[in-house]
């Protein structure tokens, strides 16, 4: 095999609880992960030495800094083989939005290079490495419904909540994380809502209640930076929205619709042309 195309599924948080800060600087979180179609597309070939990548934006870089070359840094290191890769990145998920973005791209690639040099490969092994990179980098390998601890590392996969119709809203506004974090901490948040109860709702693979507290804790935090997250919620207030919620630590907001057509006809009547809007649905563990 001297090449390969792979999908990079983004994700969004359905609930997010802070649960204090760590002594290593990290703060641990509660949170549940959910896969959605939106995806990058990446290609990977084969190179007789090093490693090459390419994105479709010139908003990304291409070296060290970016979290797939450092999935085929690992991958690399991990593995005696006499070659490299060349990845080139088709971006369609949002930079900095709350998505996993780059986390996604990295974990495609990791996987995908053991497919490319047909070596065989142990999940939670992978995950363990892909931890080095980023707290949601080992979700990113499988996805899915799954509930996350720790800084975000540690995952117990749920029953698919089932496909969702969902509308993705992103302002053109980067959030970067550890700011959300840090604005968080110094706004001394009391939070309250019963993570545990919805949890157990999804554990107990009953249709989502989504009158539970399925929250997000950096939201407060988010829309004292970016303005739009309230403007944005705002306007799906309005509609026939089953649910929404700031995703990750923003600034995309997405919503839940009770079919496609309803979420199209918001998509297609959507007021600010500039945001990046699309239709989506939630997808199973891939």
């Amino acid at each position: 095999m001297k090449e390969l195309y792979v999908n990079a599924p983004a994700k969004i948080n359905l609930a997010l609880k802070v649960a204090g800060l760590r002594d290593d600087g990290y703060h641990e979180i509660k949170t549940i992960f959910q896969s959605i179609s939106l995806a990058d597309r990446i290609k990977l070939k084969k190179r007789s030495g090093g490693i090459v990548v390419k994105n479709s934006t010139v908003e990304l870089p291409t070296d060290e800094e970016n979290l797939a070359y450092q999935a085929a840094e690992i991958f690399f290191a991990e593995n005696d083989i006499a070659g490299g890769v060349e990845v080139y990145i088709q971006k369609n998920i949002p930079i900095a939005a709350g998505l996993a973005g780059g986390s996604t791209d990295a974990a495609a690639v990791m996987r995908a290079l053991y497919d490319l040099y047909e070596l065989e490969y142990d999940c939670s092994e992978l995950r363990t490495l892909l931890a080095q990179i980023g707290s949601d980098v080992p979700y990113c390998l499988e996805g899915g419904t799954v509930y996350a601890q720790g800084r975000g590392e540690k995952l117990e996969f749920l029953p698919f909540i089932g496909e969702k119709d969902i509308l993705i809203v992103t302002p053109q506004f980067c959030i970067p994380t550890p700011e959300i974090y840090s604005l968080y901490d110094q706004m001394k948040i009391k939070n309250n809502f019963d993570f545990d109860k919805l949890l157990q709702n999804i554990k107990a693979d009953e249709k989502i209640n989504w009158d539970l507290d399925y929250k997000n804790d950096l939201e407060a935090p988010a829309k004292k930076i970016c303005q739009d997250i309230k403007d944005i919620k705002d306007i799906i207030k309005k509609t026939a929205a089953e649910f929404y919620l700031m995703s990750g630590s923003g600034p995309t907001v997405f919503a839940v619709y009770k079919d496609r057509s309803r979420a199209e006809k918001v998509a297609a009547r959507w007021p600010r042309k500039n945001d990046f809007i699309r239709v989506v649905k939630t997808i199973d563990r891939y």
